[in-house]
Order: structure tokens, then sequence, then C-alpha cells
């Protein structure tokens, strides 16, 4: 009775955790992000005008993104983008911050269908055990026993997925799920609890069935 009384406690708690720790983490991050966005311009703002309006930098900076952005889509803009590029680049500690960040906000605005292709499983890190991975491009390897097709595979590491590992498989050794990408990350934030019962997959570069090749494959 008293194990019961434990393990209901426990496992609410537990729920209560899912669902809170998600919604906190946001509320945190969006309150830093909208105060230091409107911090970046709004000292300035209101020395222009003599008075501090609250929000208005923040709504200055989303501005001058747009702007921006406008800029980048024409002849002038790109070349004069492109010259600050490069003035950047050629100061070595500047070089690195910028091209790291640069990365850093290219990959998120990617259309995250488009870079993770296929979600698949695979044997790793060692025989008998079996991690959940993300196709992300293919690649053909050529050596001494000729040409073999590599899929260049992302494994996430929960319950950051964006630390994680990057592996070349043959694509014959993987396992293509029939899961979508938005339901493996979901899978994989929530540390398996939200793993389906069953997982269908069609081997690499055919099907278990036989005949058809596995989907992403180009």
């Amino acid at each position: 009775m008293g194990k019961n009384i434990v393990a209901s406690i426990r496992a609410k708690l537990l729920t209560g955790l899912v669902v809170t720790v998600p919604v906190v983490a946001t509320v945190v991050a969006l309150r830093f992000l909208l105060r230091n966005l409107d911090a970046l311009l709004g000292p300035w703002i209101s020395d222009l005008i003599g008075r501090s309006v609250p929000g208005l930098g923040l709504l200055a900076t989303i501005l001058l993104v747009f702007i921006v952005g406008m800029a980048a889509t024409n002849f002038a803009g790109r070349r004069l983008i492109s010259v600050m590029e490069r003035a950047f680049t050629s100061l070595p500690l500047v070089r690195r911050l910028y091209g790291a960040s640069k990365d850093i906000v290219e990959s998120a605005t990617l259309s995250r269908r488009h870079v993770l292709r296929d979600v698949v499983m695979l044997e790793h890190p060692r025989r008998g055990e079996y991690s959940y991975g993300f196709v992300t491009s293919y690649t053909t390897r050529h050596g001494p026993d000729g040409p073999q097709r590599l899929a260049n595979v992302f494994i996430p590491g929960p319950p950051v997925p964006t630390s994680g590992n990057l592996v070349a498989v043959p694509v014959e050794d993987l396992l293509y799920l029939d899961l979508s990408v938005d339901d493996a990350l979901k899978l994989v934030l929530s540390l398996g609890i939200t793993s389906p019962p069953e997982l269908h997959g069609r081997a690499g570069g055919t099907s278990l069935e036989g005949g058809k090749t596995a989907p992403g494959i180009p």
C-alpha cells in the first residue's frame, strides 16, 4: 500500500516536471531575450528623444534587422555585406567569433525538415546497442574496395539534442524508421518517454519486404 502511494506521488512529480520545466525555461529565455534586445538600442533612443520608453529599443532592433535583411537582398547591400565580412574575417579572433556565430544562425534558420532528412536507427556505440539518428546528407567514399555509399548521421545527445556525434555510416547498416523528424526530436527531448510502443522501418537501401529504395537516398 505504502509503495503504491510513493510510486503514485513519484509519477505525478515526474509528470509535473515534464510539463512545468519547458514552460519555465521558455518564459525565462523569452524574458532574457526581450530584456537584452530592448537594452541594445534602448539607451540610444532614450537619449535621442529625451525620455525612456519601455519596449522601444526592442522595436528599433527588430526594425534594424528588417532593414539589414532588405539591404542584403539587393546588389548594393550584398556588396556592402561582402566588404564587411572580408573585414571581419581578416582579423584572427574576430574571424572565429564571426564565423561561429554565423554558422549557428544559418543552421538555426534552415528548415529543420531539409537539414534533418530521415530518422534512422543504427548500431552505436557498440554492438548490441542502438541509437536514434538523423540523416543530414549522403556522400560516396572511394577506396581500394570500390565506391561505397555513406550517410552522414547526426546522433543527438539527450537532453540537449545539439550536443551529439556525427558519424558516416554505410546506408546498408541503417534502419530507416517510419517516424517523422518532429516525433523523433520529441522522443529525444523526453528521454524516451514519448517513444511509440512499436517502431517500423526499412533496411538501408532496400525495403524489409524487398524491392524499394529507402526514402531520402539520392
